[in-house]
């Protein structure tokens, strides 16, 4: 009897760990699978902007040709030609083109991320930023945890300090980070709110500071209801709540779909959002 016992406890031992194998094989498949989905490099021709540039008025196919040739939207690229940065404008399609090394990294239990290096595999900054301001919101395709790649997000809370405010990750409370950091990532988006003025934008951007700094991070933040009625009152949130949350009080709801759950992929399609920058995004379709 005892034996008996002792062999359905072997063979259920077996089957669990075949399962454990199973999971932890597909996983690895999916992982590999999403892996070259978190940076892009143009598969058009790089061109010679400069007639473009000298142009006295640009048209909107003026914008488009330069956003996709350099990745910088209307309101960025407007602001260096209006202080004779036509310069600065060609360096950054040079960046735009320029083939990476690409390092994929463990930065959790279940969590990894993808950074420029250089041949050492040590991490490099890989572009220049766009003119930011207080309110503007990044977000990254670089993270990914069990085959899902979620991202990143953080919104610029001083912008003149190159500070920005993020929910990192699990066991960490939320906190203030460099924005140098994010020049890291082979992937890179820039978002500004569509016709607010900068007041709104430094509003909401010192809303953020003070209703969301050093709190911890919920893993399952926005799983039930994103909504909360006291926004003095918030016990977790987790980076995508963290952006979405400072609009929503706001009236902006920026979350693409609106579901039960915000992500980055949603912020980034949202409509209220114009594109002040993206490196290593498919022009075409920044987040599909």
């Amino acid at each position: 009897m005892i034996a008996k016992i002792k062999k359905i406890k072997h063979k259920k031992l077996i089957f669990i760990s075949l399962v454990f194998l199973m999971i932890f094989i597909v996983v690895s498949i999916m992982e590999m699978i999403i892996e070259p989905m978190g940076y892009y490099h143009p598969d058009y021709e790089k061109i010679n902007i400069i007639p473009i540039l000298e142009k006295a008025e640009l048209s909107e196919e003026d914008y488009k040709e330069l956003f996709y040739q350099t990745g910088l939207g209307k309101t960025a690229l407007d602001e260096y030609l209006k202080d004779n940065g036509k310069n600065k404008i060609l360096q950054f399609q040079d960046n735009f083109f320029r083939n990476n090394n690409i390092l994929c990294e463990s930065i959790g239990i279940i969590t990894s991320q993808e950074s420029l290096v250089n041949e050492k595999n040590k991490p490099i900054y890989g572009f220049d930023l766009a003119d930011y301001k207080n309110g503007y919101v990044l977000i990254t395709k670089a993270t990914h945890s069990l085959g899902w790649r979620h991202g990143h997000a953080a919104i610029i809370t001083d912008a003149e300090n190159m500070e920005t405010l993020e929910a990192v990750i699990l066991g960490s409370n939320t906190m203030l980070q460099n924005i140098n950091k994010w020049r890291v990532y082979p992937s890179f988006m820039m978002l500004k709110l569509k016709d607010a003025s900068q007041d709104k934008l430094d509003e909401i951007a010192k809303f953020a500071k003070e209703s969301l700094n050093d709190i911890p991070y919920g893993l399952t933040v926005g799983l039930t209801s994103k909504k909360n009625p006291n926004p003095e009152n918030i016990s977790s949130t987790q980076c995508s709540h963290l952006v979405w949350y400072p609009f929503m009080q706001h009236g902006f709801n920026i979350d693409y779909d609106g579901s039960w759950l915000v992500t980055p992929k949603d912020i980034a399609n949202s409509d209220l959002f114009e594109v002040v920058q993206i490196y290593g995004v498919n022009p075409e379709d920044i987040w599909p």
